[in-house]
């Protein structure tokens, strides 16, 4: 099966950029809870239901229903995914350690490591409902 090169390249730029995705997530979730999250228009000129504004951005903001989209399609990947996988997200994604050097940490062929770098794409963009895999 052929990915799209800008899919695979969004999807991988998705897993480098993981760990800031979620403390992004939560410093803003923290700025809404706070009240010191970016002004919005007030649409209403009744003070209305403080709590029940910040409910409404924490649900209805489009960066928070797409950070955590992409946070638990990564989450269910490594899930689904062994624990090879899983150490080449960290190894790769989280500590930005080169391909060659991946293979000696891993003990794995260049074959492997493309062979697994593929199949955790390819489930992150399954689970995103970027690849759609007959």
């Amino acid at each position: 099966m052929r990915i799209n090169k800008s899919i695979f390249r969004y999807i991988e730029h998705e897993l480098y950029n993981y760990e800031q995705t979620k403390k992004d997530l939560a410093l803003y979730r923290e700025q809404i809870l706070e009240g010191t999250a970016s002004p919005e228009v007030a649409v209403q000129s009744s003070p209305g239901d403080v709590t029940a504004n910040k409910a409404v951005k924490l649900t209805s903001s489009a960066f928070v229903v797409q950070a955590e989209r992409v946070i638990n399609a990564i989450d269910r990947s490594l899930a689904i995914l062994g624990d090879r996988h899983k150490e080449l997200f960290k190894l790769k994604y989280q500590m930005g350690i080169t391909w060659p050097n991946i293979t000696i940490d891993m003990g794995i062929s260049d074959r492997t490591y493309y062979r697994l770098r593929r199949e955790l794409v390819i489930t992150v963009g399954q689970q995103l409902g970027l690849i759609n895999v007959e």
